[in-house]
């Protein structure tokens, strides 16, 4: 490889690094809700990324690539550190994860619920409501058929709706 070819990658990686990075990371630590294990996905993301990326790819291709790896990487996180809920030292948040202001600008009520949803679920309404990916694009992010990601996101914003009625939001009547 000739150094004026790596001087290539290097730039190509550095303007997808500075696009990429702020919503990958936000989507990342949003969905983990601890800053140390978001933190730890991110690098994880990147390093994986660079290893498989091809470069002549379409520069979204490369995103949904990128969010599929991290995607990908919370889940397997999740799996592996399973908290027992009969755990009295694991009901408590830790502290700095608090501090954190997982959903800045969002009701507690709000950041209550989609905390309480499963990885993949925050996933799924995260990629499709805030970052905007189609439902193809999701499924491949996720591993998942395109057509489940339609169903798993109606069911999804119905039982968001329904948690968000029972805690009082709702259509105010009209007089």
């Amino acid at each position: 490889m000739t150094s004026e070819s790596s001087q290539m990658k290097r730039d190509l990686f550095h303007r997808f690094y500075v696009q990429v990075a702020p919503t990958l990371r936000g989507y990342i630590t949003r969905v983990c809700g601890d800053r140390a294990m978001a933190d730890d996905i991110f690098q994880e993301s990147f390093l994986k990324f660079l290893r498989m990326v091809r470069w002549d790819a379409p520069e979204q291709q490369q995103k949904a690539f990128i969010f599929k790896i991290a995607a990908r990487l919370v889940i397997d996180n999740f799996r592996r550190i399973k908290p027992d809920p009969l755990d009295p030292a694991r009901r408590t948040e830790d502290p700095g994860s608090a501090a954190i202001s997982r959903h800045e600008g969002l009701n507690p009520d709000i950041k209550s619920l989609f905390d309480a949803l499963k990885p993949r679920d925050r996933s799924l309404l995260w990629l499709a409501y805030i970052e905007g990916y189609s439902h193809r694009e999701i499924a491949t992010m996720m591993g998942l058929n395109a057509k489940s990601i339609k169903v798993l996101l109606f069911r999804l914003r119905g039982s968001f709706a329904a948690s968000l009625r029972c805690k009082g939001y709702g259509l105010e009547e009209q007089s």
